[in-house]
């Protein structure tokens, strides 16, 4: 056997068209025996009925008037009996026989025929002494030990009979070709999907990631492993191509700091002895060197919180004075933009929840609100509660953020500005983001170019806060 043939044997598709064949083979040749066990009982059961009767009716002379009365019983019906359809013979306990009655141009039954049958019928088929069908005999042992034979030739109903096995047979080699047929079609039919999902695999494996398993349109399960391959696999694209861009952007925001710092140390060895520019050079390489632990950190900061290893230090905080603190904090930078930066009185809003965390979500909010106003422009902050949350907004009238770029900004590295020219680690928002996921919390944004963006966050209340009376 070759190797193809022997991997054809043993794969599912060979094993599914077995499975389906045997299944439809054997149904088919379950009711076709079934079939014929009827049809053959109805042909012999007018037959055996009559000569069922006969055998009782001389089984009950014998026992009631005794074998002779039989014999002669049997003897005044002949001139009634129809001798040219039926056998007869009555044999005594010896087993010779008393007397017979035989078919026109038949010849008589076999001298050695069965003994000792007991008081119930039994029925057998004999060979006619001529070789040319069967008889049918019905035969039973009568008081005394004697014996009576009632048999009728059954060659043209067993010959018919024969031909319907042959028809048959002939049938359900039909059948079993179809069943063959029909569960190889079947098991390709019902693989179909799981060969598009081995292709698709193979077709990725040498690089193709455009790659995807064929939607047959039908509504079961193997299409629904294939749809949700597919959802996968656009996934995994998604994540390597962000992974791709999150790499080229920590590569170009690296690459500043560490030139620099590469400028300043060069620049010192170049001064020599000259302490100022020194000590000059030393604070640069200080300054860059702490922007990219900085952001190093952030990143970290965010793995943590998105899977949830940021340890947090939680506790009972009031939400409205962590706003009216950091909006203090900021009030001088938007002084400096001309930008106004105004607060919404609030009443107490307590949620349990890092305080630390909560001013760099803040703080990072407010920052970009500053940042992306034109001089002359207004940022409001706001916070209330709303059912058992507490929310604050951060909304300005500054340079808004496109359509394109909403579904991204909170994309680690991500930034609407893509010449990269203000300054910016563009990993604010993916910050607040997973520290509010740390938290159980929720952002949106609702943003416009040139219309200024709001951004709100939500929080859990804590457990026992009630709002204040209005």
């Amino acid at each position: 056997m070759s190797s193809r043939s022997s991997v054809f044997f043993r794969s599912t598709t060979f094993r599914l068209t077995a499975q389906y064949s045997l299944i439809f083979i054997s149904s088919a040749l379950i009711l076709f025996l079934l079939a014929y066990s009827l049809l053959s009982d109805a042909v012999r059961e007018g037959d055996r009925l009559a000569m069922a009767q006969k055998v009782r009716e001389y089984a009950s002379v014998a026992i009631k008037r005794g074998l002779p009365a039989l014999v002669e019983f049997v003897r005044m019906e002949r001139e009634d009996f129809d001798a040219d359809e039926y056998y007869l013979r009555l044999d005594d306990p010896s087993g010779q026989p008393l007397t017979q009655v035989t078919p026109t141009d038949a010849p008589a039954l076999p001298a050695e025929l069965p003994r000792d049958l007991g008081p119930a019928i039994q029925w057998a088929f004999l060979p006619r002494p001529d070789g040319e069908g069967l008889i049918e005999l019905a035969c039973r042992s009568l008081p005394g030990g004697a014996t009576v034979y009632m048999g009728k030739d059954a060659s043209d109903r067993e010959r018919l009979l024969k031909q319907f096995r042959v028809i048959f047979a002939g049938i359900m080699a039909l059948v079993a070709l179809v069943g063959l047929a029909a569960g190889f079609l079947l098991a390709r039919r019902t693989l179909k999907p799981i060969q598009g999902l081995i292709d698709t695999v193979r077709a990725i494996d040498t690089g193709r990631m455009d790659a995807r398993v064929p939607d047959e349109g039908a509504d079961n399960e193997l299409n629904e492993l294939a749809r949700l391959f597919n959802a996968m696999l656009d996934k995994i694209k998604s994540l390597i191509t962000g992974m791709r861009e999150a790499l080229d952007n920590v590569a170009h925001d690296l690459r500043t700091p560490a030139t620099r710092t590469l400028a300043a140390v060069e620049m010192a060895a170049s001064t020599k002895n000259d302490a100022e520019s020194l000590r000059e050079a030393l604070l640069d390489c200080a300054e860059e060197t702490r922007r990219m632990v900085s952001m190093l950190g952030i990143l970290m900061d965010i793995s943590e919180a998105e899977t949830g290893a940021m340890r947090l230090h939680l506790g009972r905080t009031d939400m409205a004075a962590l706003v009216t603190e950091m909006t203090e904090i900021y009030q001088y930078a938007a002084e400096e933009r001309g930008v106004a930066l105004v607060v919404t009185p609030m009443d107490r809003l307590p949620v349990v929840a890092d305080a630390d965390r909560l001013r760099q979500v803040l703080g990072n909010l407010l920052d970009n609100a500053v940042k992306y106003t034109p001089a002359g422009g207004r940022v409001d902050v706001s916070a209330w509660r709303e059912g058992g949350a507490v929310a604050v907004c951060v909304a300005d009238n500054g340079e808004g953020i496109g359509a394109d770029d909403i579904p991204r900004i909170f994309e680690r590295l991500y930034r609407a500005d893509k010449s990269r020219s203000k300054r910016g680690l563009g990993l604010g928002l993916s910050l607040v983001r997973a520290v509010l996921y740390a938290h159980g919390g929720t952002i949106d944004v609702k943003s416009a170019p040139g219309a200024g963006s709001r951004f709100t966050i939500t929080l859990p209340a804590a457990p026992d806060f009630k709002a204040a009376p209005a």
